[in-house]
């Protein structure tokens, strides 16, 4: 059983409850977005478009799809490969390497221009993107850096100094946060930083033994993979309370989160099997989205759809998942006067019938007690 928080007492039955919904949910709302042979993956997603990195021509360029008009289209044409996408709004943005060398290069969906944004001669990488701001991650100082750009005035900016490396930055409003190595002479663990570009501060979000990495940021919420346990977990941090708190705590590796408004998305891992899981903060409560072992990874989410990049079919597809099918609007259940969902309670005591006889005592207990 999945384990998302530790309850005890009518907390248990709770939980017991959650698991019942979190069994009955798996691929009923999942699509498949692409088919080509060549493969597909990286996916990112901003209202009703989704982009990935396409191998069909033989090299990587970028392509996308809008789920409103139901139309495939590429963005790039170059020969030379483009990878790592990310959007917001009417902007693409992308790793580019048309001149030899890895350069962040930009695309409007509205007025269909390309246009490029680094032109140094050493790397630039892995983009990300909010309004008129673009990160990424920076070698020209002989190691790795966050540097930006504003899309409205044109101008460059260095965001980290560090003698030590930052990498693989995320950005949402006025908050960027990345992967960070200052704290680790000895090692090659790594933590995570934020930055407020308001107000030019820097700060630690997590820094702790073993590793952090892959950050992402939404509003007041960050959340990353973490090592500190000895297997990869899911944590997460608030911004305005500066409360960190834990969202996996099972011994399998959960990787590679993805965040937006109160749903959070990431890999499971079970030796070479792997599922999507989520977690909704509003409501406590987690779910699965794929119940087949498949290799699956990169997960990306925006409002009610989660997309991924799925091995099933060989080289890698992108598919997809509708929140609002199956998890985010569930129909009302018959309440007794207490306000007990009579047919849940029915469900979770004929579903401990199969456990052992101290669950069904308890869930027996539960209800008599109502």
């Amino acid at each position: 059983m999945r384990k998302f928080k530790r309850m005890n007492g009518i907390g248990g039955i709770l939980g017991i409850i959650q698991i019942v919904a979190l069994l009955s949910v798996g691929g009923s709302g999942e699509f498949q977005i692409t088919s080509d042979p060549k493969g597909q993956g990286h996916p990112a997603i901003y209202g009703n478009i989704v982009v990935w990195e396409d191998h069909r021509n033989g090299n990587e360029d970028i392509y996308g799809y809008n789920f409103s008009t139901g139309e495939e289209f590429q963005i790039t044409t170059d020969e030379k490969n483009q990878e790592v996408p990310a959007i917001c709004e009417d902007i693409v943005v992308w790793m580019d390497y048309r001149n030899d060398n890895w350069d962040i290069y930009g695309y409007n969906l509205s007025t269909k221009e390309e246009f490029q944004i680094t032109d140094n001669l050493h790397t630039q990488w892995h983009p990300s993107i909010y309004g008129d701001i673009v990160v990424w991650h920076d070698v020209r100082n002989s190691r790795g850096d966050i540097y930006g750009y504003n899309l409205s005035t044109g101008e460059e900016f260095q965001i980290t100094k560090e003698p030590h490396s930052q990498r693989f930055p995320a950005i949402y409003g006025d908050i960027v946060v990345w992967e960070d190595h200052r704290d680790h002479d000895s090692n090659h663990n790594w933590d995570i930083y934020g930055y407020n570009l308001s107000t030019g501060e820097e700060f630690p979000i997590a820094v702790n033994r073993g590793d952090r990495v892959h950050p992402r940021v939404y509003k007041d919420i960050v959340v990353w993979q973490d090592y500190r346990s000895d297997n990869w977990d899911i944590y997460g941090y608030n911004l305005s309370t500066k409360e960190e708190f834990q969202i996996t705590t099972e011994p399998y590796s959960e990787v590679h989160p993805a965040i937006c408004e109160d749903t959070i998305i990431w890999i499971e891992r079970i030796d070479l099997e792997c599922y999507v899981y989520g977690y909704s903060l509003s409501r406590s409560e987690g779910f699965q989205l794929t119940t087949e072992a498949g290799k699956l990874d990169l997960p990306a989410v925006y409002g009610n759809i989660v997309v991924w990049m799925d091995l099933r079919n060989g080289d890698g597809d992108i598919y997809g998942y509708d929140l609002t099918s199956t998890i985010l609007e569930k129909p009302e259940e018959p309440k007794d006067e207490d306000g007990i969902c009579l047919g849940t309670v029915f469900v979770v005591l004929t579903l401990a019938g199969s456990f052992k006889p101290w669950l069904r005592k308890m869930c027996k207990n539960f209800i008599a007690s109502q």
